[in-house]
């Protein structure tokens, strides 16, 4: 992982982006490139990109036609960097890799609920608060709903998971008895 790809390009342009003070932005801009390019409905226009077959002079014309003037010129340097390497389609890992040291950065902690039925504003506002006060970070949450959980509560964050659902209590239950009656 230290030398992979994500780790050279996001970091490389983490650091460049911290000298120029542009680190909201670029974080923003990235996200959403990467959201319209990577939708599942643009293969066609990562494939230009990521074609040997295609000179890099209309690739990077292609960039310029769609995003010059919608996004910063680092982005925009960026795509053309990525694409003229043939990495083009790493940009969603290197843009997770980037989101992570942004968050870092930011001393944010993302964190993913998930429960059989959606949270109330209240309980969301206290979750938060007390994930807030446990980790010292700005918490952003998402919700997932997953009915097969049964009820309680699953948090991931991190490496880390804190599962206090029924369906993993019936499990322990059930290993105990197994275990008693074996």
């Amino acid at each position: 992982m230290a030398n992979s790809v994500e780790n050279v390009y996001g970091t490389a342009l983490f650091e460049l982006c911290e000298e120029q003070g542009t680190l909201e932005s670029t974080y923003e801009e990235l996200g959403q490139v990467c959201d319209i390019v990577f939708d599942g409905s643009n293969g066609e226009f990562v494939e230009l990109l990521y074609s040997p077959l295609i000179p890099f002079d209309d690739k990077q014309k292609a960039l310029q036609g769609v995003f010059a003037g919608k996004v910063s010129d680092t982005v925009l340097d960026f795509l053309c960097v990525v694409t003229q390497k043939g990495r083009i389609k790493s940009l969603p890992a290197i843009m997770q890799l980037f989101k992570q040291m942004y968050y870092d950065k930011k001393n944010i902690l993302e964190v993913t609920a998930t429960t059989t039925v959606p949270l109330s504003q209240a309980l969301k506002k206290k979750l938060t608060d007390k994930l807030e006060k446990v980790s010292g970070k700005s918490v952003i949450l998402h919700e997932k709903l997953d009915k097969s959980i049964l009820g309680g509560i699953v948090l991931r964050y991190g490496n880390t998971q804190i599962d206090s659902s029924v369906k993993t209590k019936l499990d322990k239950i059930k290993a105990q008895i197994d275990s008693a009656i074996l």
